[in-house]
């Protein structure tokens, strides 16, 4: 998320009982295919394959920068976004105008091109660099988050729009990294039907794994994880998300990587969570997202945001057939120190 040079925040009726036999009987005939044919139609729509595939080279268009911070705020970032209720929901990191990193939320909008106007709900608690998502089995929404005392944090609530209406405060995750300027950064949430998982970071060229069992959840990780990438700090920095592809037999990972040009996304496909990942597009010249193709020209960074998922769910799903990423950019000719500069949100859209 924070790159080099953060500072952890400081806050951080009833029916008949008669009926005409005959009737009844062309009834129940007429409603059980009725049935049949919905409970088909459901399967093939949950199981069938995908219209579209991820393609090997992305080719992106860009919307402009689509929201200013509010007064007493320099940067909006890190964002994590669900569709709620047909509306867009956005939490996001901020930073003042000093040294200290906060936490926000915007109202919820139904165009992209409305998040100008939605307002900026500052948090009175840090859920740094956040992870916002529906957890099904238990009917409850959850923030996961960095920075909150244990290494990883979470909070529960009902109404996931209201900012400062989380529950307190508990670990999601206690376990320290090696060699690690910033120690575990950057964590994501994801679930299979078996499993629930966490992928972080370490602004150090490695990516981490930790699962627990999907009843445990929402609870504690525990210490112990798994290192399962390993490559150059720049190669491997932050910014780790996961995602089911929709209607495919495989799970897409974006990581944020620092290049010539600016902070690009680097993309890689397994067939489950706890497998092995294969490099897709992860060049900077042929990237998932950066410079290169993301047709944005008001900045050369595409980095931490997330993509637009189907479904608010723990599964994380993404369409191919429909991809956007939102994203922090900022003017290429800002500079200075990290916490300062002018991150802003945009989106991607993918071209077919």
């Amino acid at each position: 998320m924070t790159g080099s040079g953060h500072h952890p925040p400081v806050t951080a009726t009833r029916t008949p009982r008669r009926r005409m036999a005959g009737i009844s009987a062309a009834v129940a005939v007429l409603l059980g295919g009725l049935v049949a044919a919905s409970s088909a139609t459901s399967a093939v729509a949950s199981v069938g394959p995908s219209a579209c595939q991820l393609p090997s080279s992305y080719r992106w268009s860009s919307t402009g920068p689509l929201a200013t911070p509010k007064s007493g705020w320099v940067s909006l970032k890190d964002f994590t976004h669900v569709m709620y209720n047909g509306k867009h929901l956005v939490y996001a990191t901020t930073h003042d105008t000093r040294t200290s990193w906060g936490s926000m939320n915007f109202g919820t909008f139904t165009n992209w091109s409305d998040m100008a106007s939605a307002p900026q709900n500052g948090m009175s608690s840090g859920t740094v660099a956040p992870t916002l998502f529906y957890f099904a089995p238990k009917n409850i929404w959850v923030l996961t988050y960095q920075w909150g005392g244990a290494a990883f944090s979470y909070r529960t609530s009902s109404d996931p729009t209201n900012a400062n209406g989380w529950s307190a405060a508990k670990t999601l995750f206690s376990g320290s990294i090696p060699n690690s300027g910033t120690g575990p950064i950057d964590q994501t949430i994801i679930g299979d039907s078996q499993n629930m998982y966490l992928f972080f970071a370490g602004d150090n060229g490695k990516i981490y794994r930790a699962s627990m069992p999907i009843g445990n959840f929402p609870g504690s990780f525990g210490s112990n994880y798994t290192t399962i990438m390993s490559d150059t700090q720049a190669n491997l920095f932050e910014a780790v998300e996961v995602y089911k592809v929709q209607g495919q037999n495989q799970y897409l990972m974006i990581v944020e990587a620092m290049g010539a040009r600016g902070r690009y996304f680097r993309s890689f496909t397994a067939t489950s969570l706890n497998g092995s990942w294969t490099p897709q597009a992860a060049t900077e010249s042929n990237p998932f997202a950066g410079k290169a193709n993301s047709g944005a020209t008001w900045t050369n960074d595409i980095s931490h945001g997330d993509l637009i998922r189907t479904n608010p769910d723990q599964t994380k799903t993404i369409d191919p057939c429909n991809l956007q990423l939102l994203y922090q950019g900022r003017n290429p000719n800002s500079g200075g120190d990290y916490g300062l500069l002018p991150y802003r949100p945009g989106v991607l859209t993918l071209q077919h």
